[in-house]
């Protein structure tokens, strides 16, 4: 299936505008990245989850259909190809916490940052209120922890995919990270 750089840029602009055909198209040239990307947020989750990476894809395959429209704002990528792949890495997340919900009330342990005691009375809800606090300050800071924490990505990939210099993510990921852990609630 050869798709050029231009043929995913009118399908992202197509896919604006809520066109789901697009939506359909794009799902089928990135399912093996859609679905490893699935299974890397799944490993994330409590060990007798009852969903598996294929139907995380078609979960968000419906989520893609539903989308009327989009802001330009939404996609701060340099390029569409990792714009589309972080809308989806995002609409996962948001899926999984969404999944999560009804099962909020039992104990579960978020392994986040090593230096943020996060314990088993925090919820996915509250890691995803803080992150949309992170993204007030700035967003390439919410971006910035989203690729490194729940997409497993490095400094150099982060870099790479968002066009700016390594040294820069390090600025972030250390200003996202003291944030994070100044503003989590402490229980006393």
């Amino acid at each position: 299936m050869s798709t050029s750089t231009d043929n995913i840029t009118q399908l992202m602009e197509a896919l604006r505008k809520g066109d789901g055909r697009a939506a359909e198209r794009l799902t089928e040239i990135f399912y093996p990245e859609l679905k490893r990307l699935a299974a890397a947020k799944l490993r994330g989750e409590r060990k007798d989850h009852s969903w598996q990476p294929t139907l995380l894809v078609n979960e968000l395959y419906l989520q893609l259909m539903k989308i009327k429209s989009l802001q330009p704002s939404e996609f701060d990528r340099q390029d569409d190809r990792a714009a589309f792949l972080s809308l989806a890495g995002q609409i996962m997340k948001r899926l999984l916490i969404h999944h999560s919900r009804p099962l909020s009330a039992k104990a579960k342990k978020v392994p986040v940052w090593d230096d943020m005691q996060i314990t088993e009375d925090d919820s996915l809800l509250e890691v995803e209120r803080m992150l949309v606090q992170l993204g007030n300050i700035r967003p390439v800071l919410r971006t910035v922890v989203e690729m490194k924490v729940f997409e497993g990505k490095t400094s150099e990939e982060i870099a790479l995919e968002l066009g700016c210099s390594t040294v820069t993510i390090h600025r972030h990921w250390q200003f996202a990270r003291h944030w994070l852990r100044d503003a989590w609630p402490v229980d006393e």
